[in-house]
């Protein structure tokens, strides 16, 4: 099992004030290879689909893997749900391999949908030291939805290799 590097809260905006509600958490594994985990955090299985889903990412674009992960599995928007159907018919199974499951024009079909979609879940995304989207958060801007992005500011940590305790950033205000 990889260190986790990213995670995503998925839900609604609280009406009165910040934060988020969460439905569905997304997790992003990293070791040999990248995957993306998306559990459904209410028991309820009766709301449809799996309640834990896998896929592995693209390298180039994993985030937006990500947001097009939660508009299948959470958002479960009809049109983009039907053109990914049509292109790799078990999109929407428990497990799936991005790069071998759609090529690069599909993939970026399905983004450019991704994008223009108005009924979107909020996203919450924290972005831990190292992770593989880290490059990539500015894509975010390409999209519709509320979205809180949650960069590491402060962090402190023993490093083996140098055998010392390494902080960077800040906890002021």
């Amino acid at each position: 099992m990889g260190s986790y590097t990213a995670q995503v809260l998925v839900g609604v905006p609280h009406p009165n004030h910040g934060g988020i509600i969460p439905s569905h958490s997304l997790s992003l594994s990293e070791n040999s290879r990248p995957a993306w985990v998306l559990v459904r955090l209410n028991p309820d299985t009766r709301n449809g689909g799996p309640r834990r889903v896998t896929w592995i990412p693209t390298h180039e674009h994993a985030l937006e893997d990500g947001v097009l992960m939660i508009a299948i599995h959470v958002a479960r928007d009809a049109v983009v749900l039907a053109q990914a159907m049509s292109f790799c018919s078990d999109i929407d199974g428990k497990s799936v391999d991005v790069h071998k499951a759609l090529d690069e024009a599909q993939r970026e079909a399905l983004y450019e949908n991704c994008r223009g979609l108005t009924d979107f879940p909020k996203l919450a995304v924290s972005v831990y030291e190292g992770s593989l989207i880290a490059r990539h958060l500015q894509v975010l801007e390409r999209y519709s939805m509320d979205v809180e992005v949650c960069p590491v500011a402060y962090a402190r940590f023993y490093s083996p290799r140098q055998e010392k305790t390494i902080t960077r950033g800040s906890l002021s205000a």
